[in-house]
């Protein structure tokens, strides 16, 4: 590989949306976009150093994420940077459910493809990420966008994606401490019923159906989950207490988002701005510590800025 003076090498920026997997009943299946993004620069150096900035200095080295996924590209593709700048803005909040995970694999493999002249394809991009992540449902809608559906046969992964109607507005509740994907993941059983299962299974595909047709009359009914809320709500403080304000303020369902802690509020876009308000009032008194969004659906995905200028 070529590598010539330091002027030469653009910058490069890759915009990869915040999403909200599970939405309830699809679990480990369904996961949503939002307009809340982490922001990644990336460019080549001459100097043979690796420098990352925007984190927190223990991410600062060989182990952060966004590096290990840049590369999984470079070492598939044969392409060996000399050295490497990575700058972090970080909007997606850490260990909350909301997929920050997954934008550090997304930026990192998204942005490695592009500095070398993206020899990979973004199927083959989306197959890896899901390899680094474990599974797909937040990886789906940061790289796509929308409200995406997963399957994997063997290695392989397809998706269906769909842009959500624009009769609904989502709200997140984002408590004031982390709750580990593993943790989350321990509180599960082994086993469910197949009453369960059989739940599950029609609750997750009217879900789908009703946010991309346009139906909150079939989400109030839908939106319900026995696979995971149930066990991972105790691992939540005032769980129960926020669920039940904002079904009593008129949300058609609420969910843990991913594996928790944050909270995924589903309304009529009509009743936006009263939900918002009343909500904000209720957690100012009940969570003050907690913090809130009224968010909109991202139905782009990753987005790829080259020659970017960087101060």
């Amino acid at each position: 590989m070529h590598h010539s003076n330091h002027s030469s090498h653009p910058a490069v920026r890759v915009t990869v949306p915040g999403t909200s997997a599970n939405i309830g009943p699809g679990f480990d299946a369904f996961g949503l976009a939002f307009n809340l993004y982490n922001v990644f620069t990336f460019k080549e150096k001459d100097d043979g150093k690796l420098t990352i900035r925007g984190v927190p200095r223990k991410y600062q080295g060989t182990n952060n994420l966004v590096y290990r996924a840049m590369q999984r590209v470079f070492k598939r593709v044969h392409y060996y940077p000399k050295g490497l700048y990575i700058h972090t803005e970080t909007n997606v909040p850490v260990s909350r459910g909301l997929g920050s995970s997954a934008t550090c694999i997304v930026g990192g493999l998204v942005g490695a493809n592009a500095l070398c002249h993206s020899p990979l394809s973004q199927n083959e991009l989306f197959d890896i990420a899901v390899a680094m992540e474990g599974h797909p449902d937040n990886i789906a809608p940061a790289m796509f966008g929308g409200l995406v559906c997963s399957i994997g046969a063997g290695r392989h992964f397809q998706y269906i994606k769909k842009e959500v109607a624009d009769c609904f507005a989502f709200h997140l509740i984002v408590p004031n401490f982390e709750l580990s994907t593993k943790a989350s993941r321990a509180a599960l059983p082994d086993e469910i019923s197949r009453q369960d299962g059989v739940f599950n299974v029609a609750h997750a595909t009217m879900t789908y159906l009703a946010l991309s047709d346009g139906r909150p009359d079939i989400l109030k009914n839908s939106m319900k989950d026995k696979l995971h809320e149930p066990y991972r709500k105790p691992l939540i403080r005032s769980f129960d207490k926020v669920k039940k304000t904002a079904l009593d303020f008129g949300a058609l369902g609420v969910s843990i988002s991913g594996a928790g802690p944050t909270i995924l509020a589903i309304t009529r876009q009509n009743n936006l701005s009263p939900f918002s308000e009343k909500m904000q009032n209720f957690l100012a008194e009940a969570e003050p510590q907690w913090r809130y969004f009224d968010l909109k659906p991202e139905n782009e995905g990753t987005k790829i800025e080259f020659n970017v200028k960087i101060n």
